[in-house]
């Protein structure tokens, strides 16, 4: 889990090097900064759909909402693809209020989510790997919403 964090938090790091020098030259004339999306593209093994979507309906969904109940998380959805072409087949999508709450609510959440779900370290990596052999997680990218005006 700590892997993951330290994953997010880097990505974290670099988007927001990145804005800040976007936004250096810029006023936010032609639109309004909205929330943070974390965008991570799925690609489902053939034949594993049924298993993948039980893991979201169970794990997933009682993490995500453990994160919403308690403030970490505005939102969350999942999109799947109609084709099962080469690319990834499923989008997860996290909604949080800003770049700052993510980062600054990263530990805090992992520790609510570890005693709600009492899923460790151990267990969380057990769990990865089990998943691994019916899902490949292509990426993650975390992104502003833009609100034109």
């Amino acid at each position: 889990m700590k892997i993951v964090y330290k994953l997010i938090f880097s990505s974290f790091i670099l988007v927001l090097l990145l804005l800040a020098v976007s936004v250096y030259g810029q006023v936010h004339k032609y639109f309004t900064p909205g929330t943070v999306w974390g965008v991570t593209t799925i690609r489902i093994h053939s034949g594993m759909d049924q298993a993948y979507l039980e893991y979201l309906d169970t794990e997933l969904k009682k993490e995500s909402d453990i994160s919403i109940k308690n403030g970490f998380m505005k939102s969350y959805k999942i999109l799947r693809s109609q084709d099962d072409d080469s690319g990834w087949n499923m989008l997860i999508l996290r909604e949080y209020d800003s770049f700052a709450s993510l980062e600054k609510n990263a530990e805090k959440a992992d520790e609510v989510l570890r005693q709600a779900t009492g899923i460790d370290d151990q267990k969380g990596m057990q769990g990865y790997v089990d998943r691994s052999k019916i899902r490949d997680v292509m990426g993650t990218k975390f992104m502003r919403e833009v609100i034109l005006k």
